[in-house]
Parts: C-alpha cells; structure tokens; sequence
C-alpha cells in the first residue's frame, strides 16, 4: 500500500466498515457499531424508529451527513465484500473482489466518525436505507442542531453540489392464466452473462446495456419464432441497471431448429437445456410494456441527464394456478414538471396494456441552493485547486428531503470520486479520497468544528 494510504486513519476505518454486513434492510450491525463507536467518541447519540443515528458533541455548527446502508451486488448469496487495492494507468483505485464496493455511502460514514472522534464541535447524522427509497431520511424523526448540513455522498471530487434529481418507483403489477402445455417441447433456461450494470442515475447516459430490456428483445424474437414462455425475471436493485435477467421457454419440436438458432447467436445469454414444466403464460403484454417504456436518458442539458428512466425489476410469483409479475422502474428529474410529466405518460402506458400501477417512494428534486454556506464551501474547494464545478447532478441525495425536514439550514454535497458505483466495477480514487480528506478537515477547521 503507499504511504499516503497508510496515514489515512478514515480509509482504515472504511476498510473495517466492509468487513460489517450493511445491505440495504440488513444494516442492524453496522448500526450498533456506529452507535458504539459514536459513544466511544464522547458523543450523545439517539436512534429514531427507522434506524436514523444522530451524534452530537459540543456546540456545532456543521453536521456531517451520509448514508450507512449500500447497495449490495455480488456473486455470492451472503454478505461478503472483499476490498483490494488496484494499479491502473499510475492511479491506485479500492475496488472488491465480485461484488460491490459499498463506498457509496461508505467513506461518508468513515470520514464521520474519525471527524466525531478528532472534533469538540461537530454533529452526525447517518440515516438508514437510502438506498431503497430514502426511506431513514423520509420517516426522520430527531433534531438537528447545526445551521449548515455537509453531505458527503456525491461521488466526484471535482465537483460542489448544490442540486439533484427527485425520482419515484413506478411499480405495476400483471396477472397472467398458466396455460397448459399440449405439445411436445424443449426446454431452455436463459440466464444474461457479461452485463456490467452500474448507478441508474449518475450512469444511465452512459448507453450501458440493461439485461431485462435485452433478454425481453431476445424473447420477443423466440416468441415471433414460435417459443412459448414460461418464466421470467430479473434486476438486483430498483436504483441500479441490471446485470441480471432469466428466462425459461418452451420450444415446440416443429420450432426447435429456427429458435435454436436464435438462441446461437445471442451473445449476452448462456443457453441450457432443463427438466420440462407444465405450463406457460402468454408473455407478449409483458413484453410489449418493457420494450415500450422509455428506459435510458430521456432529455440531457449540457450532457448531463435531466429526465431518465431505468427498468430495475422484474419479480414473478404464482398464485393459484396464474403467474404474477411485478415491473419496478425507476424515474428521475431535476425538474419537478418535466418528471411528472413523463411519470403521468408511462403510468397511462402501462395502464392501457392492463397493468395495476402504483407511483412508490416519490421525492422532489432538490432545488438548487446557492447561498453563503454554497459559497463558503466553495471558496475553500478553489483553495485547493484542480478543475471544481459548482452543478446540479442527476442522482438521488437526501439533501431535497431532509431540506424539507429541516428547512432552516443550508445543504451542500461533496464527496470523493467513486467508479461505476452500485455494480461489480465499483471502485474508489485513492488519490481523491486523500485530497477529499484534506477538505473535509478544512471545512470543518472553517467551521470551528476542532
């Protein structure tokens, strides 16, 4: 490891904070910990119901704020993140071993504590569950003291926030007959290979494949060929673009050497011959509603997204003889009309192909701030050099929500550079995170935090 890592106490701490299980809805023992540490600290610490932790010690007039739960990709069914230090092109990067890294919101809640630790003046706030539908920072039930919120959960040192994007989960639901089969069929399980995945918001102009929308066009051409299907699914998060998708069809015989054929050249999907099944549903509904949504960056201003969307989910269940599927995708604007305004179109889309449509954790975006506490900040990020911007982004922060809970202080979001966040190829700038470091500690030296 080089040296500047080896001084980095906060980075050593992030590396514990891996080996601690904090999925989305699983994070109770990462909680604990924080509480435990905070209270080491010297801080007063209170937990609301849904899992906020606010830490305080003296007289702040900064609180530090992030999110202690992350999106949690893998190739393993258990919690397992395994950090490693990577060499590319002279830049040292963190990154883990098959799955992802969890520095989103990691490091925040690491450079937290140590600053809890080092600081007479400082508040902390880690809410819960960001990750799957600002859910802590919705339901927050504690009271901040500070006047200035300092997130920590945007992912470009070059950048100084002061807006994001608002989003909603569009959930439908469809119920479709199990029909029997009455031929005699092949039987093929399809399972995506090679998807990359990556953050819906931050990533999703970045034309990245997203394996539920490429597995239902390779259905729809085996179907139009004469396959029948009987399962499938796919997505990991609602938030993040899809690596993961299968699909298990029936090939009648006569269809059997013009479906196979398709099933040869599809490149993005391994192909193997299963045990037979009973019945089937007819998919093409299905189908047509993903294929039909807009999915992607939508409108871009100065190439940044200001409109997408991004299919996260698809679930199936059986229910006494009918097959239920559940479609989650994910929209995002950071202008209030133009995102409700797509919202209304594609609720009436699915609406009209016979889905039961549902609009799931909605929160307007955050409004751009551009006040004293925007312009301290970036005052001091100049001090350092280097190419900061002062910009909204396309992303999800919790600033939009806990500005409506807390409508008298002043948010900004800054953070460390952080890769392909909420995929396998998530990975940390080292070097970022050390000049990050460097900022934080004058920020909080500005405002009187030590």
């Amino acid at each position: 490891m080089e040296q500047n890592m080896q001084k980095s106490e906060a980075l050593d701490l992030f590396l514990e904070i891996c080996k601690i299980p904090h999925a989305s809805k699983n994070a109770e023992a990462l909680r604990e910990w924080i509480v435990e540490f905070a209270l080491q600290c010297g801080a007063s610490v209170q937990c609301d119901k849904i899992g906020n932790i606010h830490c305080i010690k003296g007289a702040p007039k900064l609180c530090l704020q992030g999110h202690y739960d992350m999106v949690y990709v893998s190739k393993n069914t258990h919690f397992s993140v395994e950090p490693e230090f990577v060499k590319d092109r002279g830049r040292v990067y963190l990154q883990a071993k098959d799955s992802s890294l969890g520095a989103d919101n990691g490091i925040a809640v690491a450079c937290a504590l140590i600053a809890l630790k080092e600081c007479r003046n400082i508040e902390c706030l880690f809410t819960s569950d960001e990750e799957i539908g600002m859910i802590g920072a919705n339901n927050i039930a504690l009271d901040l003291q500070a006047e200035y919120v300092l997130n920590c959960d945007s992912e470009d040192i070059n950048e100084v926030v002061y807006g994001c994007a608002g989003g909603y989960d569009l959930e439908s639901k469809i119920t479709f007959p199990l029909i029997t089969l009455g031929q005699d069929c092949v039987f093929y399980k399809l399972e995506s290979k090679g998807f990359d995945g990556g953050h819906s918001g931050i990533m999703i102009h970045k034309n990245i494949p997203n394996a539920i929308i490429e597995c239902s066009k390779l259905a729809s051409k085996l179907v139009e060929s004469g396959a029948l299907i009987v399962q499938f699914s796919g997505g990991e998060k609602r938030n993040s673009i899809p690596i993961g998708a299968e699909l298990c069809v029936a090939i009648p015989q006569g269809k059997l050497q013009e479906c196979e054929k398709i099933l040869k050249n599809s490149k993005d999907f391994s192909a193997q011959i299963i045990e037979s099944h009973k019945q089937y549903f007819d998919a093409k509904p299905l189908l047509e509603a993903i294929l039909s949504l807009e999915n992607g960056a939508l409108v871009m201003r100065e190439n940044v997204p200001i409109l997408s969307s991004n299919i996260g989910i698809l679930r199936q269940s059986v229910e006494e003889e009918k097959i239920v599927f559940t479609l989650v995708a994910m929209g995002r604007g950071n202008e209030k009309l133009l995102m409700l305004e797509h919202l209304e179109k594609e609720k009436n889309k699915l609406k009209n192909l016979g889905f039961n449509v549902e609009i799931k954790d909605y929160y307007a975006p955050w409004e751009r701030e551009d006040n004293a506490f925007v312009q301290k900040v970036w005052e001091i990020y100049k001090g350092f050099g280097g190419g900061v911007e002062l910009k909204e982004i396309h992303a999800g922060l919790e600033c939009g929500i806990l500005k409506q809970k807390y409508p008298k202080a002043s948010f900004v979001s800054i953070g460390p550079t952080i890769l392909n966040p909420h995929s396998l190829r998530e990975k940390l700038d080292v070097g970022s995170f050390v000049h990050f470091d460097r900022i934080l500690k004058e920020i909080l030296r500005r405002f009187d935090a030590f």
